[in-house]
């Protein structure tokens, strides 16, 4: 049994951690490949992504249903049998899901032996039925066009290529992932799909097929026909003739990005978190000193006989605390969010703070802000959530002026949406920068996509445009990458509370 327990993958859900880590270790120590999920998600995703020969799963999952995850995975592939663990769950109850039932308090020796079992019951139906005849040429034929039909319409890119890497089949999912058709990669070398910085991939792995090795769940990266760079899951066999000799290999693909993409955003979001988090700390515990500080300079002004000279430097230092008290205020205000709460949002009043947070980069950018607030309105909204597109916006076009340019001119003023005819309030952030080339700005407003590299983080433009609409406004943009006349401008919309008065020009 231990060559089969080896070749077995033993998919392990269960939400208390310490159980399904210790189990884990039981049944990699009986021999079994074993794989663990902590969420029913996260079991799920381990289904669809590895060739799992039985799940066992416990049977509440916390506040999860093990029931309907059993439903989506019978769905996905039938042939895989679940074992059900619970401490107080009847057979009868699981059963109703689930292949087998095993009690927790059975111990490690049942589950062990369940797994035997199944293993057995599954070897038992690999072989053919004792006395039956052998295939004729017809029923090989039936077979084999069966099998080109499974491939073909198989939602995985398949393709088979020689010993030296020549693709021979390339199935209709591989014309889709990889944007090239049959009859321009059949005959020629598989490494065209490899990216510049893998060369020697392909030769890797068919050495490794050749030592007897068979790659399942390899993730890599591969570049379709249209230049873009796919993360992809490879599953790679060896393909023998008749005598047993390895002729060349078989490799199943899986177009991973997606999943590459949300992972990467995750890790991201938490960093964000995580630095919001720190930061309203950080704020919250400024303002204790903060207090005493202000508390010792008061007494200065007020109890101490100071020269001309020394009160004016306590004032000085007076003003500078009021301005960190504003800035700790407002990065609390940020943090804590406003979703919740709609109030009167005095924009022009929203903006100036905004950049009271920004005021050191201004200068040491050397930025000319302008300040063009022809009306004054408000909105009903959330003033934290309204905080955070036009914070986004304003450092998206500091960013820019860091490279070039040395304007940034935000206006206010009195609009009307051309497709309702709703009156309201346009604010327009411009910049003189380098502008955004054209083949980036119908991008800028999906999740996760940014042209700041390991500095942005793809979200910014996305959800800002998403609070902007749950107002009830649009986020548009307009950008020139002329020489002499480049520049960018990010125009917010967003309707009125209560009629406005015009506040004379400087």
């Amino acid at each position: 049994m231990a060559v089969e327990r080896a070749n077995c993958t033993v998919l392990l859900i269960d939400d208390e951690q310490a159980g399904l880590m210790l189990r884990k270790c039981v049944l990699e120590n009986a021999g079994f490949k074993a794989l663990a999920g902590n969420t029913g998600e996260e079991g799920m995703s381990l289904f669809r992504l590895h060739d799992v020969d039985v799940v066992v799963t416990d049977h509440l999952l916390g506040r999860a249903t093990a029931a309907g995850m059993a439903v989506a995975m019978k769905r996905l592939k039938p042939h895989v049998p679940i074992v059900s663990l619970s401490g107080t769950t009847s057979l009868e109850e699981a059963l109703k899901y689930a292949d087998h039932f095993i009690g927790k308090a059975e111990g490690p020796e049942a589950l062990i032996a369940t797994l035997d079992r199944i293993l057995s019951q599954q070897a038992s139906t690999v072989p053919p039925v004792s006395g039956e005849a052998p295939a004729g040429p017809a029923d090989l034929a039936t077979l084999q066009a069966l099998l080109a039909a499974i491939v073909e319409d198989s939602s995985d890119a398949i393709l088979s290529k020689t010993l030296d890497g020549i693709v021979t089949t390339w199935n209709h999912s591989a014309e889709v992932m990889y944007g090239y058709t049959r009859r321009e990669m059949i005959g020629k070398s598989v490494a065209t799909l490899l990216p510049p910085d893998r060369p020697d991939e392909v030769t890797h792995i068919l050495g490794r097929l050749k030592r007897g090795e068979r790659i399942r769940h390899f993730e890599t990266v591969r570049v379709a026909k249209d230049g873009r760079r796919l993360d992809v899951g490879l599953t790679i066999s060896p393909i023998c003739d008749g005598q047993g000799r390895m002729v060349g290999a078989s490799t199943i693909a899986r177009d991973i990005s997606e999943q590459k993409n949300a992972e990467e955003a995750l890790r991201r979001a938490e960093k964000l978190a995580l630095a919001g988090r720190m930061a309203s700390t950080v704020a919250h515990e400024i303002n204790n000193p903060i207090e005493a500080i202000g508390n010792i300079l008061y007494l200065l002004r007020n109890t101490v006989e100071l020269n001309a000279a020394a009160r004016k430097y306590v004032d000085t230092a007076h003003e500078e605390l009021k301005r960190v008290a504003d800035i700790t205020r407002l990065t609390l205000g940020m943090q804590r969010g406003t979703a919740d709460r709609r109030e009167s949002v005095p924009l022009t009043g929203l903006l100036d703070n905004v950049l009271t947070l920004y005021q050191r980069k201004t200068k040491t950018l050397g930025i000319e802000v302008r300040r063009h607030y022809e009306f004054e309105g408000s909105v009903v909204g959330s003033p934290g959530e309204l905080r955070q597109v036009f914070s986004n916006l304003i450092v998206n076009a500091m960013d820019a002026l860091a490279t070039t340019g040395d304007k940034l001119v935000l206006r206010v003023r009195l609009a009307q949406r051309w497709d309702t005819g709703v009156r309201g309030v346009r604010v327009t952030i411009v910049d003189n920068g380098p502008g955004i080339a054209p083949e980036h700005r119908s991008q800028l407003f999906q999740a996760f996509y940014t042209t700041k590299g390991d500095q942005g983080t793809g979200i910014g433009l996305w959800i800002s445009r998403t609070i902007v609409r749950q107002h009830g406004g649009t986020l548009r943009l307009s950008s020139s990458v002329r020489p002499g006349r480049s520049g960018t401008c990010f125009s917010v919309f967003l309707p009125l509370e209560n009629p406005v008065r015009s506040i004379p020009m400087p």
